[in-house]
């Protein structure tokens, strides 16, 4: 496992790589790692600092905010290092005091995607001192990062939120889908429930499963109907064979 460990108990081996502190950043050009993380918040971005950014190697900021307006200010941080054409890599870090998912999963939403989209940003680091599971936060931070369209990590569902028009349980068919193609994480998939605004509404997708009618289902690619009116029983089996025949498929590995 790689780690991130404070400078004053960083020991030189792999995968184990060192965090300092501002006050520290004078120890940073003679250590040896590979790789040296800069805990740092836009007020101590001084010249000085920014000028030590551009000469010493291999520098990753870890980019934190107290201020209310957080997403101002690592905004602010960002205009700063462009106006100074300092590229270090940002990683955006903020933290949180929630027990509830749905609450850390907007404001982080909201917080980091808001800069991502800006395109500022090389990463998250999310942190919650709360009563929400660590492998569920891990889950959280890669899907601001897939929405952001930063990192895709597993695929992607596009599905309509159901109307009179729709065709089929909307639901029921989404975790029918998600069950078969989930592994496919290099692909978008568009689950919806009539052909009016479905195929719109999946533009972007790669491949479209939409109700023709009751009963019925076609398949697209991208935004080409491949072929329609197949009974819905058959019609994952059938989307399953046309994504082969496109070499878009990986089976699934067997645990």
């Amino acid at each position: 496992m790689k780690s991130i460990v404070d400078f004053s108990r960083w020991e030189e081996k792999i995968d184990h790589y060192p965090l300092f502190r501002v006050d520290e950043i004078g120890s940073m050009e003679a250590c040896p790692a590979q790789v040296k993380f800069l805990r740092l918040a836009y007020p101590q971005l001084t010249d000085e600092v920014i000028t030590q950014l551009k000469e010493i190697p291999r520098v990753v900021v870890i980019l934190t905010t107290a201020h209310q307006n957080g997403v101002g200010e690592q905004r602010a941080f960002f205009h700063a290092l462009l106006n100074a054409d300092c590229r270090v890599p940002v990683v955006l870090q903020r933290s949180y005091a929630e027990d509830e998912a749905e609450d850390i999963q907007l404001k982080g939403g909201v917080d980091f995607g808001t800069v991502l989209l800006d395109g500022f940003g090389n990463g998250i680091m999310l942190s919650n001192d709360g009563n929400i599971n660590i492998t569920d936060l891990d889950a959280y931070a890669f899907g601001i990062l897939q929405a952001a369209r930063v990192r895709t990590s597993k695929t992607e569902f596009i599905s309509c939120p159901s109307c009179g028009r729709t065709l089929f349980d909307l639901q029921t068919t989404v975790a029918l889908v998600q069950k078969h193609f989930s592994h496919l994480k290099h692909l978008k998939i568009g689950v919806m429930g009539c052909i009016v605004n479905g195929v719109g509404e999946m533009a972007d997708a790669d491949y479209g499963y939409v109700g023709a009618e009751h009963g019925k289902i076609s398949l697209y690619r991208k935004k080409q109907l491949v072929a329609k009116n197949i009974p819905q029983a058959e019609a994952v089996e059938h989307l399953i064979q046309l994504i082969k025949d496109h070499g878009d498929w990986i089976e699934p590995e067997v645990n």
